[in-house]
């Protein structure tokens, strides 16, 4: 073992956005001692350097490594302690060595980022572990008890790999064949996840469809976003009765989606944003959906992939159903208690859907990831990267772009333009940057439902967008010269000769305005 300095601390940078294990163990100055350990080099020769398994166990042996320190006795917690304060003190420079040590070694046992850790964890400080350390207790075994919760499952399932796995008759490990279990919906290669760029001839065109008019296929559109409403609530109704999901109605249902889709895009797209805020939950499952279908058709993904992902993207919130109404209809931010709670929706969501039968593995995977995030910072896992399922990163978008976009008892739309810029802040750290790519550009840089300013001195919401995706058919609803409503009346600007064109995009509340009441 090294003989770490708390000393090293001082100062260091804790501030990154994302977690890595790296660097942590360059700032404590065991990397050398840690990375060369017998158990880590056995593990890295055996599956490489960036597989899970390995940084688990580096975390594992950091915390072995800085045992002696975290089992001796800390400064008294000080609450108007400033890092940015001249620290002329050699007490003043431990306590600040200390709390930078402290808050590392949180980040190891949950294998998240400080940064991401303090936005969980609303007020986060040393308190509690300064107290804990000088009441004599151990916070060696604290965190290591944190790193083994954090860990279990996933420890758990490896070991239970390595058991499957039997020498052969010349004494090698083989890996064993596992059978595979029919699907609901069949999948082209199981083992594979698709490519973002497939070929054109991945889609296989639903038969018997002919394209419809935006006004004519909205109507639809809206008839079918009631029909699925009434649907899930009778879903709700049949697991709080301890029975089956009906996994076939819901699956005719995106097929009727999928199949509007298809005639019209841009009525979905819009009728997408028609949600009330006190039935938000099953109107967020309908809109997910529907950003599922647009999502995997802009991937070019084959029909069976829309189908699975449109169903998918229905269901991978139903856990939010099991939680307490006082507790989803709460207008002001939750407690840290409530918030571990609402993460609980996941479990609950797969509690659920286990019931039924014929599930495919791609809906398990967009329920237990969907918030995962790429930095590690997610939950319920803390998965990285390439942890994550491409569903779970497919659903992890639509989920935000849909809240985002959703009127909500605790929030209000922030429009299609403004949460299509938040997830761009996002890329990289919540969301894959790749497919982050492909979805922004198949909703534009002025999306469908955009409150716009038009160059007529008019005032509207985008309907549909053009081949290039931009807005196309306009709802003129406000004249910004008379400030006054006007009849609405639509404009195509994308037919040859039209001089109107968009200025830029604009606050519809500003002029008092909703696209859901200029819809239908």
């Amino acid at each position: 073992m090294t003989s770490f300095q708390i000393e090293s601390c001082f100062g260091a940078e804790i501030g990154a956005g994302y977690f890595d294990i790296d660097e942590i163990l360059d700032i404590f100055k065991i990397k050398n001692a840690v990375v060369n350990h017998k158990r880590a080099k056995k593990l890295i020769l055996e599956h490489g350097r960036k597989e899970r398994i390995v940084s688990v166990v580096l975390r594992q042996l950091a915390l072995d490594e800085v045992r002696p320190v975290l089992e001796s006795k800390m400064l008294p917690f000080d609450p108007y302690f400033n890092d940015d304060q001249l620290l002329n003190s050699r007490q003043d420079r431990l306590y600040d060595a200390q709390e930078r040590f402290l808050m590392l070694c949180f980040s190891i046992a949950t294998g998240k980022s400080v940064r991401s850790l303090k936005k969980l964890h609303e007020g986060l400080s040393s308190k509690e572990w300064r107290e804990k350390s000088i009441k004599g207790g151990n916070l060696f075994r604290y965190f290591r008890q944190e790193l083994n919760d954090n860990t279990r499952e996933y420890i758990l399932s490896y070991k239970a790999r390595l058991e499957s796995i039997e020498p052969d008759r010349e004494g090698r490990k083989r890996v064993p064949k596992v059978e595979a279990k029919p699907l609901a919906t069949p999948e082209p290669k199981a083992t594979r996840e698709p490519s973002i760029a497939q070929s054109d001839k991945g889609i296989t065109k639903r038969s018997n469809i002919e394209p419809t008019g935006f006004n004519d296929e909205v109507v639809t559109a809206f008839r079918l976003f009631e029909d699925g409403h009434s649907l899930l609530l009778e879903q709700v109704e049949r697991f709080k009765q301890g029975n089956q999901l009906d996994i076939d109605g819901l699956a005719q249902f995106c097929s009727r989606l999928i199949e509007s889709y298809s005639r019209n895009p841009h009525a979905l797209m819009a009728i997408r944003h028609l949600k009330d805020a006190s039935a938000y939950i099953a109107q967020h499952a309908m809109g997910m959906a529907v950003l599922g279908i647009h999502f995997a058709r802009s991937m070019k993904l084959s029909e069976a992939y829309v189908d699975v992902i449109a169903l998918g993207a229905l269901l991978f919130d139903l856990g939010r159903f099991r939680l307490p109404t006082a507790m989803i209809n709460k207008t002001t931010r939750m407690t840290d208690g409530e918030f571990d709670l609402f993460r609980k929706h996941i479990q609950l969501g797969e509690q659920i859907v286990r019931r039924s039968n014929n599930i495919s593995k791609v809906i398990y995977h967009m329920l237990l990831d969907h918030h995962e995030r790429v930095d590690g910072a997610g939950y319920p896992k803390g998965k990285v990267g390439k942890e994550i399922s491409i569903y779970g990163k497919i659903a992890a978008i639509i989920d935000a772009y849909d809240a985002l976009t959703s009127e909500q008892v605790h929030q209000k739309s922030m429009g299609p333009v403004r949460a299509r810029r938040q997830l761009i802040k996002e890329a990289g750290l919540a969301f894959d940057k790749n497919l982050l790519a492909v979805f922004l550009k198949s909703i534009g840089r002025i999306p469908v439902g955009s409150c716009v300013s038009l160059s007529n001195g008019r005032v509207g919401f985008v309907l549909t967008l053009s081949h290039d995706f931009q807005p196309a058919l306009v709802r003129q609803v406000y004249s910004v010269n008379n400030k006054t409503f006007i009849a609405s009346t639509d404009i195509d600007l994308s037919k040859p000769g039209t001089s109107v064109e968009v200025v830029g995009e604009v606050d519809a509340q500003k002029f008092g305005l909703q696209f859901i009441n200029h819809l239908i």
